[in-house]
This record gives structure tokens, sequence and C-alpha cells, in this order.
């Protein structure tokens, strides 16, 4: 499938799910939205996910990322991430990536 034939696909596939979840991609495009809370978070991510839309959720946590449950789960799952890491590497090779980031 060409390139241009893969982002069509994707932008239809976007734009369905939009149609269906359209007081979702309301919230994910409303930053301090007062109705954002933890459990709608939740679903809204489980929705995209389900659809393969992974980068919305990335667009969703860009978007709300003052709120603060969205904060915490971030944080949280850095320190997971980097457990993991740690696990599998040489924690010299974790502080090297964090000097890297540290921009």
């Amino acid at each position: 499938m060409s390139r241009s034939r893969k982002g069509k696909k994707r932008c239809r596939k976007l734009l369905k799910w939009i149609q269906k979840y359209g007081g979702y991609w309301k919230l994910i495009c409303t930053p301090g939205d007062g109705h954002m809370d933890m459990d709608i978070a939740r679903n809204i991510i489980k929705s995209l996910a389900k659809s393969g839309l992974y980068e919305m959720i990335f667009v969703f946590f860009t978007v709300h990322r003052e709120e603060e449950f969205i904060k915490k789960m971030i944080s949280f799952m850095s320190l997971d991430l980097m457990l993991e890491e740690i696990k599998h590497n040489d924690p010299e090779q974790i502080v090297r990536m964090i000097d890297e980031n540290l921009q």
C-alpha cells in the first residue's frame, strides 16, 4: 500500500472515531475542561487504543499535561520504565539517558 493510501486510511479511521465519539474528541482538544476526570480519561484512552489510534493518546497527554492525574500517571510510568530498564541494562546507561534528555 502506498504511503498516500495509508495516510488516507488513517485519516478516515480517525474521522470515523471522531464521528462516533464526538464528546470524547471535544474533551481531548479542550485543556482544563471541567468534565475531564480520571475515569473519563481512562475511557478515552481505552477507546483510542481499541481503534488503534495510539498517536492520539500522546496528543491527549500533551493537551492535558496540566491535569494532576496525568502528571502523576506520567511520573509513575517513568519510574516503572526506569525500574524495568535497570533490570535489563547498566544503571550508568540510565544516567546517560537522563543526562541526554535534560535539555
